[in-house]
């Protein structure tokens, strides 16, 4: 099941610091944003298994920095909670289509035609929902900052007066305008 994360009209996608809760947005391609939205389906199936630690000891992500605080965590740590109510949908639909396919419509099957002989059975189970998922349109807000020290961009807030940390190695850039 594909997933299409929204970007505003110049390519950035919207992130939000774990620590300080401020939203950045990072440029970037088409590949790395389907990738993203891979590993936030995965992420996100695999959220509630708070028995299984091996995973969390496996954890092989990319780690980054919040532009703001400088705070580093994980790919999978940068949602906003708009983006993860978004993805958790998906997920439900993804478990729902499988518990339709593979469960219920099987049993159902396989009762009704059962139920062809003396014994009439009705079966009133009815198929879990698929809800449509729905996500506010990403808007044109934000600053673009370049970081020359990975020669990438991001956007920051505009009334942000302080340094800036990049998002992908922690370098600290001083604001021209400070």
């Amino acid at each position: 099941m594909n997933i299409s994360l929204l970007i505003d009209d110049d390519k950035f996608f919207r992130r939000l610091c774990p620590l300080c809760r401020r939203e950045f947005k990072v440029l970037l391609e088409d590949e790395q944003l389907e990738d993203l939205a891979k590993k936030g389906i995965e992420s996100f199936m695999l959220e509630n298994n708070t028995q299984n630690t091996e995973i969390e000891e496996e954890k092989t992500e990319s780690e980054y920095f919040c532009p703001y605080c400088g705070q580093m965590s994980y790919e999978s740590d940068w949602w906003t909670d708009e983006q993860r109510a978004f993805i958790r949908v998906h997920v439900e639909n993804i478990a729902s289509k499988i518990i339709n396919d593979i469960l219920v419509n099987p049993m159902k099957r396989e009762l009704e035609s059962l139920s062809s002989g003396p014994i009439s059975m009705k079966v009133k189970s009815p198929e879990l929902s698929i809800k449509d998922p729905w996500i506010s349109p990403e808007t044109n807000d934000m600053e673009i900052f370049d970081l020359p020290c990975c020669k990438r961009k991001i956007k920051i807030r505009e009334d942000w007066i302080s340094n800036i940390h990049c998002y992908f190695c922690n370098f600290l850039h001083e604001r021209n305008d400070n």
